[in-house]
This record gives C-alpha cells, structure tokens and sequence, in this order.
C-alpha cells in the first residue's frame, strides 16, 4: 500500500486566484494546485469582490474567506474532492 507523505513546506501557499469557474493555490515551491470552483458551494455562490478577500493562515498552509466562513488547505486541494453539499454543474442544471 502506498501512503501520500506530503512535507509540510510542500505546503506553503504564495497566492491565490479564485476566477469564475476554478480555484487555484499558488505554492512557494512553484506549483499551481487547481480545483473546479463548484466543489467549494460558499465560494462558487459568493460574488467576485467577496472571494477576492481572502488571506492566507498563520501556518501557511491554508487560505480563509472571513466573511465567507470558508476555509481551504492546500492539504485538502492536494487530495481532492468536493465539499460535503456541493452539486455538479450538469447535476444542478437538472
């Protein structure tokens, strides 16, 4: 069995970009990490000016949207999977 051993400063976000359809971490180490925008519900259904306020976490590892109560680690962008509630497109057009 093969285990994901992820090194804590593997996980050292730089910045981040939240654009209409995705989610993207930029890492310290160079890397881009993106995530569909729809596994995130908060963040897809916010308006552009409130997921622009994000700040990244006193470890590093994390970002926050205060007022959007929604926060992401780089951890969790890494292993993938939408949050608990949220629908796919093709689902939600239904």
């Amino acid at each position: 069995m093969t285990i994901l051993d992820i090194d804590d400063a593997q996980l050292q976000v730089s910045g981040v970009d939240v654009t209409q359809d995705a989610l993207i971490f930029d890492m310290k180490d160079g890397r881009r990490i993106v995530a569909p925008l729809w596994w995130y519900p908060r963040l897809h259904a916010a308006s552009p000016e409130a997921r622009g306020k994000w700040e990244i976490l006193p470890f590093g590892d994390a970002v926050g949207w205060e007022d959007l109560d929604e926060y992401i680690s780089a951890k969790a962008l890494i292993i993938g999977g939408p949050a608990p509630g949220a629908v796919p497109p093709a689902e939600a057009a239904e």
